[in-house]
């Protein structure tokens, strides 16, 4: 399964980069920049996922920056810029080496982005991450864990092999400074979620991401160039194409569900929660999940995605339900499912897009956590008199 979430506790152990600086180019209509955390199990992903975007820049109809940082298990960090040749090939040529260092590190990471837009300057820019994924929750402080997080980067050091996440909040750190983004596309696992959406509304404009995890093979990067260019912002193509490419199979690889969140709208929705959650505190407290749409495939004592929609419908009178479900319509402008997620059901009436944590008492390590993020006072949640305290 790919891929992400946005974790970095852990020992922190990385190297400058080394400077060989592109000349700056002249501003176009658009840079992206795909930010590919292969150095992990995702590093035979890698090649097929370039491929289809060298496949993609080739037919699209664009005239933009397409940079692919690179770090994986066979080099060091590389960044790359495909380039459209007047046979009409397209190839992938390297624009700047760096020594090995942790990708997932807020001060390497920004020094990247720093790279790529002042380097290529455009009126407009996109980001893809591409990695392991796993949402809000805190990442692992031991070493020994599972390989299913977005923004994983393994490293050696004397202490042996080490791996490194980015949480959440620390990717809107990394962010921050940066050009506003038009975009942000997770190709990783279980990115659309409420928490992380709302941790991000300053940076972009729109989420692309999924609420459950990502098949491996990740986005159709072959369909999707263009759309990812477009100054029309037709990012509901981007969607769909990925949606249309895994419901056209068959078998568990008919699994797919994806939402693009509109940023601008989080507040709103934030207040909106507030108000539901502030007017049923008490049966809030004492909610219990059993029921709810659910969208990850983690055991019973750890379930950390549940519907969002779902959630508040499940609190709410019908008459708020009604005002609240207007609001939510309006922050979640695109969303598909497929039935079913390998093994896991998903109701399409119970289906908003995003994902949302419901607290249960032995969870103590992600309830200590979800107090930290900015949707939890944001949203209401600090209203609730918690029934483990």
């Amino acid at each position: 399964m790919k891929k992400l979430f946005l974790l970095l506790l852990g020992i922190i152990v990385f190297s400058a980069c080394h400077h060989d600086d592109p000349t700056p180019s002249a501003a176009t209509n658009r840079t992206v920049l795909v930010y590919m955390i292969a150095d992990n199990s995702l590093t035979s992903n890698v090649e097929a996922n370039i491929d289809s975007m060298m496949s993609g820049y080739k037919t699209a109809k664009v005239t933009g920056n397409l940079l692919i940082y690179l770090d994986d298990t066979s080099k060091s960090p590389v960044l790359y810029k495909l380039k459209k040749n007047s046979n009409g090939t397209v190839t992938k040529e390297t624009v700047k080496n760096y020594s090995e260092q942790n990708s997932v590190d807020v001060s390497v990471m920004k020094g990247i982005l720093s790279d790529v837009y002042t380097s290529y300057p455009a009126d407009s820019y996109g980001l893809v991450l591409w990695s392991h994924g796993y949402s809000w929750v805190p990442s692992p402080t031991t070493k020994t864990i599972s390989t299913r997080w977005f923004g994983q980067d393994q490293s050696t050091s004397t202490q042996g092999d080490v791996t490194h996440y980015m949480d959440i909040p620390d990717l809107a750190t990394a962010l921050s400074g940066a050009p506003h983004l038009d975009f942000i596309m997770f190709d990783a696992c279980l990115m659309s979620g409420v928490e992380v959406a709302y941790e991000l509304k300053d940076h972009t404009d729109y989420l692309i991401a999924s609420p459950t995890e990502v098949i491996t093979d990740g986005f159709p990067y072959d369909q999707i160039i263009e759309p990812m260019f477009s100054t029309e912002k037709n990012y509901q193509k981007i969607a769909s194409s990925f949606f249309d490419y895994y419901n056209a199979m068959s078998g568990e690889y008919k699994s797919a569900t994806i939402a693009i969140t509109k940023c601008s709208e989080m507040d709103n929705l934030a207040a909106a929660t507030k108000k539901i959650i502030g007017a049923h505190a008490s049966e809030v407290s004492t909610f219990v999940s059993s029921g709810i749409q659910l969208y990850d495939r983690e055991n019973a004592n750890n379930h950390f995605a549940y519907d969002f929609g779902h959630i508040i419908q499940s609190i709410a009178t019908p008459t708020e339900w009604t005002t609240f479900q207007k609001q939510l319509n309006a922050t979640v402008v695109y969303k598909a499912t497929t039935d079913y997620f390998i093994n896991l059901p998903i109701d399409s009436n119970h289906f908003s897009g995003l994902g949302a944590y419901i607290p249960k008492a032995t969870q103590t390590t992600y309830n200590s956590f979800f107090k930290t993020l900015s949707w939890y006072n944001a949203a209401g949640w600090n209203q609730v008199s918690w029934y483990w305290e």
